[in-house]
């Protein structure tokens, strides 16, 4: 005894069917419906896709869908350079916050992910992770970080505010300006800043630039340093061998304070009788150089932590937004590479004014 198939008892369709119908492969389908953020498909393509899975009346199966909504318990952090030592208190609160959260942290590098190469095919759209943390502001991956941040819950931090992103970031202008006012204070008038490629380095000059204008001093072009330590001191050495007849640098990070450092000894410069040096933010081995270098210290171990904190809860409820991290406020803390012209004095000389954290 027959009895014919109802339309609502049919088989569902599958995803090779939608692609049959639309005259795509499989894999584009999968994309288009998954929402991948990376996928770059002519306006009649999906129309046509679109069209077919509303023919067929197509859903996607729900162990697929329980599949990419599992989580792995992982947040990648991805850093422009893992090496960088000055980014070790930054994560080291940060995997103490995820151990607390019950998520494990894994290193990544920022430019890896950017280039969308394979480490971008696996950790982004593999969702390898539950979540990123991502440094940006230190170059030209602004665009790609914004593609990423789109596709996986993220947190980007270094970077100005980047529509439809959730990103975070230090009072590092804030610092910049402690910097130039110590050297002013200090009775230099000609005052140079090594530099770097990126928003970051640019709104540390800008807060430089404003510190001399507001002291009626002139301000220089940036020194085109770098963020390594190599780079900045290649860049000291070619412009203090130009002739230029500066008193003090200052450096947009520890390390390229670092390379500043070097640089202004292979120079024939001494430090601070020549040039006073300081830098913008602290790192371990800032009080371990001869003279200890000036630095104003700045919360990143604060920023790890709150990035990961932020992170987790970009999860379940995504939003975007720029948090801008005041407190704690950033800090002088002044050491032998900088001294006080009217007298002469290094700053950590027996009565002078030197404070460490």
């Amino acid at each position: 005894m027959g009895e014919s198939m109802s339309t609502s008892a049919r088989k569902p369709a599958r995803l090779a069917e939608v692609a049959k119908l639309a005259g795509v492969s499989p894999g584009l389908v999968s994309r288009i419906v998954n929402g991948d953020p990376t996928l770059r498909v002519r306006p009649e393509t999906r129309a046509s896709v679109e069209a077919a899975i509303d023919m067929l009346n197509y859903t996607p199966h729900p162990s697929a869908r329980a599949l990419r909504n599992a989580r792995t318990g992982l947040l990648g952090f991805a850093l422009n350079d893992v090496n960088d030592p000055i980014y070790a208190e930054m994560v080291e609160r940060a995997q103490v916050e995820a151990a607390q959260q019950n998520f494990s942290l894994i290193l990544l590098n920022t430019a890896e992910l950017a280039q969308r190469g394979e480490a971008f095919r696996e950790i982004v759209l593999g969702r390898r992770v539950d979540g990123l943390l991502i440094q940006s502001g230190l170059g030209s991956w602004e665009d790609a970080v914004q593609e990423i941040a789109r596709a996986v819950p993220s947190v980007v931090f270094g970077a100005d505010s980047l529509p439809g992103t959730r990103t975070m970031r230090l009072d590092d202008a804030r610092a910049a300006q402690i910097a130039t006012r110590h050297l002013i204070d200090a009775g230099h008038t000609s005052i140079a800043y090594v530099g770097a490629p990126g928003t970051s380095s640019e709104r540390r000059f800008s807060a430089y630039r404003a510190a001399l204008v507001d002291a009626g001093l002139p301000w220089l072009p940036a020194i085109d340093g770098g963020w390594t330590a190599d780079e900045s001191h290649e860049a000291t050495v070619r412009f203090l061998g130009s002739g230029a007849q500066v008193t003090a640098i200052v450096a947009v990070t520890t390390t390229a304070a670092l390379g500043a450092h070097s640089g202004i000894v292979a120079a024939g410069r001494r430090i601070p009788d020549d040039v006073a040096l300081v830098s913008i933010n602290d790192a371990w081995f800032a009080r371990h150089l001869n003279p200890p270098l000036t630095a104003v210290w700045l919360p990143l171990g604060d920023l790890g932590a709150l990035a990961v904190h932020e992170v987790i809860e970009q999860i379940t409820e995504p939003r975007d937004g720029e948090t801008v991290l005041t407190e704690p406020a950033p800090r002088l803390v002044v050491r032998g590479s900088t001294k006080t012209l009217a007298t002469g004095r290094k700053d950590d000389d027996p009565g002078g004014q030197a404070s460490d954290r």
